[in-house]
């Protein structure tokens, strides 16, 4: 597998709508994506030449986050992706086909296709005009070369097994799986390992956040990737937050991602991982730490990044010895409706 490209390689790409295929998704049974929620790109309209941040900083972006019973955060900012000082951050209300904003000396509206306001200054008012943008991971639909192991292809889950060994139970639809959360299913079903065993890898997968506004923290849209030896690369509604430990992207609880790539719900997202186990001598004792290296959206969130033992150890409570040994790949169930498709591994 090539290394995905670098951050500045990430498109973007102006849409009116979430756009999956061509067009809006939801889940079954749960409350629809609003069509202006998501990633908006654009800068400052006929700024006048005394204004200097508009000519210094021409660019202008912003985010709205679904909070439930029709409420929003709005973020402001110069650009995406980093963590930047916001312009604006305040929660608004949807309220007869729009929203209005007003705080740090911006306001404006916000409509189903638009986006738009003013900075105050004390002589003038510069305007602003945002657009809808999605943007697509450089590695979405990744093909796997000739010596890769395909885990879904789209067609079935042969590959995977319950981990009280059963067939799993969860969901096949258009080309994509989707967790069956075991408490929806009489008991049945849960967390999937794969049915092979795996040492060194890269690995490839693409999933995609139902929308769960008055969800918060580790409820909201949360499942994790586990690597062999129990180490999990955390998978999360993490989008507009900070990217802490516990985030999307994450080592859990051990390393944050070094940038928040998290995009909205409703849009696919790849996880591009490269992984090494750790490795003991032939008296048992550890000689190398596990080593992680992963790309989100084609952004690099972790560089060889030596683990320091499993996701279980930072359970109170708990604790596990690194085995080093080859084990399964896993999927989590946390009673959340994630949805996979497109997983493939590279044995190294």
């Amino acid at each position: 597998m090539t290394s995905p490209p670098s951050k500045s390689a990430v498109a973007l790409v102006c849409f009116t709508f979430l756009w999956t295929s061509g067009s809006l998704i939801s889940w079954a049974n749960m409350e629809p994506i609003p069509p202006f929620m998501g990633d908006w790109e654009g800068g400052w309209v006929d700024a006048p030449k005394k204004d200097g941040n508009a000519k210094n900083n021409p660019g202008l972006v912003a985010r709205v986050i679904g909070l439930g019973k029709d409420r929003f955060e709005i973020q402001i900012m110069e650009e995406f992706d980093k963590r930047a000082d916001y312009k604006v951050k305040t929660e608004a209300v949807w309220k007869d086909g729009k929203m209005m904003f007003d705080q740090n000396g911006y306001s404006g509206k916000i409509t189903e296709d638009s986006f738009t306001g003013k900075k105050a200054g004390r002589a003038f008012d510069t305007l602003f005009s945002l657009k809808r943008v999605h943007s697509a991971s450089p590695t979405m639909g990744a093909q796997p070369p000739a010596n890769a192991i395909a885990l879904f292809d789209g067609s079935n889950l042969d590959a995977w097994e319950r981990q009280d060994g059963g067939d799993p139970t969860w969901l096949i639809k258009n080309g994509y799986f989707e967790v069956l959360p075991k408490k929806d299913n009489n008991g049945v079903g849960g967390s999937i390992n794969t049915r092979q065993s795996f040492g060194d890898v890269k690995v490839h997968l693409e999933f995609r956040l139902p929308y769960e506004p008055e969800h918060r923290g580790q409820k909201r849209a949360n499942s994790g990737f586990f690597l062999p030896g129990g180490y999990e690369v955390q998978i999360l509604d993490s989008y507009g937050l900070g990217g802490m430990w516990n985030e999307c992207g994450a080592l859990y609880k051990q390393s944050p991602p070094r940038v928040n790539m998290c995009w909205a719900p409703g849009v696919w997202q790849t996880f591009d991982v490269e992984f090494k186990r750790l490795r003991r001598d032939s008296e048992g004792n550890k000689v190398d730490d596990a080593v992680f290296t992963v790309w989100h959206n084609g952004v690099k969130i972790h560089n060889n990044y030596q683990i320091k033992g499993t996701t279980s150890n930072t359970q109170k409570g708990r604790s596990e010895p690194e085995s080093g040994k080859s084990g399964a790949l896993s999927l989590q169930d946390h009673t959340n409706k994630i949805q996979f498709r497109n997983i493939w591994v590279v044995e190294q």
